[in-house]
């Protein structure tokens, strides 16, 4: 009986309890299995689930630092044969990295293998899936629950959001990405005013605590401003500016947290010169006059009331008020803005400003703030009373404008050549 017994009882083969362990295998629909799936559509609806069980959690999954959610995938939601209970964050942290990595896969070869270029097939499952039903909701609701995601996953979303927005304007096969970007466009501007309003309302670093969304928002936000058409929605009415540019003025570039309020700088300084030059070539023009009709019909809300006192006055720290003068001192100078800096350089309060801040302890201020001042010397059309204040102050101004910067004048000619002729024109007053 006992030998019966031992020959009826299945013989294990050798090392069977390493297979599908730890060196050999991986249980099937496990979180490790997605770091070898390529079907685009699955990681999104996957996405799709485990941010709704996040979100019905009712508590971010993770917070500032990069540490595990203690929720655990319902029993409906929990992949067969997957004996440990795995957090949906981790599931969707694992999902939004494979998805950004198999859209920088894909651009990376069709940038190195020019002879095999097609449809990028990737990014054209990527778009479809985003932008059509039943997963229309899904870039909105990831964006919305930026603060709830893992930490690097934000980062991830960032990048796939980007990514769909900028394809087709760099890079070597930047026309193959053309109509994936155009398309995302579209849906962007269909979806604008939702997604805008998520992206500026999420600067607000005190009402979530997370300063790295407030960073990746930034990013987003950056990214409407390569476009024209979406540039157009920003600054083409008094109220979207109100409610998408203003907030950057009144609250976001002040904020004590230095990384946020630099980073909002930054937004807001691309914004005032339509987009820098991230801008190419045939888009900077047309850029350049919203950017100029802006200025115009909102000067009184956009200068006299923000610019000025709350971004150039002592109550504002120094690196705002200094980004601020190189902000103003371009937009001045830029041809298109040619009514926005007649009608500046024509006010005694302006020009009252920056003479001031020509005399801050700061050599960088006092830089930035004489290719302002010259811009009101330099009028050909001065009004009587910028005539009257800078004839009151002609003695000291040419004194003291003949010892400013005296140490740059040997490397850097134009500036002794402008502020010689400036010094001239005071005089000739």
């Amino acid at each position: 009986m006992a030998n019966e017994s031992l020959t009826s009882k299945p013989i294990a083969a050798p090392f069977e309890w390493l297979a599908g362990g730890l060196f050999f295998g991986k249980s099937k629909g496990g979180i490790e299995s997605i770091d070898s799936c390529k079907d685009v559509s699955s990681l999104l609806k996957g996405i799709e689930e485990n941010l709704a069980d996040i979100s019905a959690g009712g508590a971010p999954a993770y917070s500032n630092a990069n540490t595990s959610s203690a929720t655990t995938v319902p029993a409906e939601r929990q992949p067969e044969g997957n004996s440990t209970l795995t957090a949906p964050s981790q599931f969707l942290a694992a999902r939004i990295a494979r998805l950004r990595f198999l859209l920088y896969d894909e651009r990376r070869l069709s940038s190195q293998q020019e002879s095999c270029w097609s449809t990028p097939a990737v990014a054209a499952a990527v778009l479809k899936g985003l932008t059509s039903t039943p997963l229309l909701e899904l870039m909105p609701n990831l964006l919305e629950h930026m603060c709830a995601l893992p930490f690097e996953s934000r980062k991830h979303v960032t990048a796939v959001f980007a990514y769909l927005l900028v394809s087709g304007l760099d890079g070597s096969d930047a026309a193959l990405y053309l109509p994936i970007m155009e398309d995302f466009r579209s849906y962007v501007e269909a979806e604008y005013d939702r997604l805008m309003h998520i992206i500026v309302s999420g600067h607000d670093v005190a009402k979530h605590g997370a300063s790295d969304v407030c960073l990746h928002y930034g990013t987003m936000y950056r990214s409407f401003l390569r476009h024209p058409s979406l540039y157009q929605l920003l600054v083409g009415t008094t109220a979207r500016a109100e409610r998408y540019v203003y907030p950057f003025l009144d609250s976001y570039v002040h904020l004590p947290n230095f990384e946020v309020s630099s980073d909002a700088m930054e937004s807001l300084r691309l914004v005032f010169t339509a987009g820098g030059d991230r801008v190419g070539t045939e888009a900077s023009q047309p850029m350049a006059d919203l950017v100029a009709d802006f200025f115009t019909r909102d000067y009184v809300a956009i200068f006299d009331e923000r610019f000025n006192p709350k971004l150039l006055s002592d109550t504002a720290n120094y690196m705002t008020r200094r980004v601020a003068l190189q902000i103003l001192s371009t937009l001045l100078l830029t041809r298109s803005n040619y009514n926005v800096m007649i009608q500046y350089v024509a006010s005694r309060e302006n020009l009252m400003l920056v003479m001031k801040l020509l005399r801050d302890n700061s050599p960088h201020i006092t830089w930035d703030a004489f290719h302002v001042f010259k811009v009101f010397v330099a009028n050909p059309n001065k009004p009587q009373e910028v005539i009257k204040i800078l004839r009151d102050n002609q003695v000291k101004l040419c004194r003291y404008l003949t010892t400013l910067h005296q140490d740059k004048e040997e490397n850097d000619t134009q500036f002794r050549d402008e502020k010689a002729l400036i010094i001239t024109t005071i005089e000739a007053l």
